[in-house]
């Protein structure tokens, strides 16, 4: 009997990791905590040594993520063939896994973001009206009063009326 074997989460479905087959009934997801039954999971690929699981849970995980285009070998019978250190091939079963990530946007700084808000209003502005729109450009409201205190304390922007800022 194989003594390694790599799984995917099927609850998160977004991280595959090596068990050791023969010891335990359950194991732990090591992304999201699911306590998970061996006997119920599907078992991607097993081998009795460590490095095949490690190339094999690699191959999984870059399949899982779609970041290695060379990964993407996909043979007639929709398994996945790679290469060990050794030299061996290794097919794996194609998993179908959707990528669930959020797609990152360029972050700006959201000083720099605060200040163009200010600069685009003709200098000055309703505190309200800059909070909601620098929520709009995903700067948090406690960023937000941050940035606000640090800038009055250096003197880029005053408060001319109470509810109301200004640059300098």
């Amino acid at each position: 009997m194989p003594r390694y074997a790599v799984i995917a989460c099927p609850k998160c479905r977004e991280h595959a990791q090596i068990i050791e087959y023969d010891t335990a009934r359950t194991t732990k997801c090591q992304k999201c905590s699911a306590v998970l039954k061996i006997r119920k999971l599907r078992i991607f690929y097993t081998s009795d040594s460590l490095d095949e699981a490690i190339s094999a849970r690699t191959q999984l995980q870059a399949q899982m993520h779609d970041k290695i285009p060379e990964y993407r070998n996909i043979s007639a019978n929709n398994m996945h063939v790679f290469s060990t250190g050794t030299g061996e091939q290794i097919s794996i079963p194609n998993t179908g896994l959707a990528d669930k990530r959020k797609t990152n946007r360029p972050k700006r700084d959201a000083r720099k973001i605060v200040i163009d808000l200010l600069q685009s209003s003709g200098g000055g502005m309703d505190i309200k009206t800059l909070k909601a729109r620098a929520m709009e450009q995903d700067v948090a409201a406690d960023k937000l009063e941050m940035i606000l205190d640090n800038l009055l304390q250096t003197g880029e922007i005053y408060s001319p009326e109470i509810g109301y800022i200004r640059i300098v």
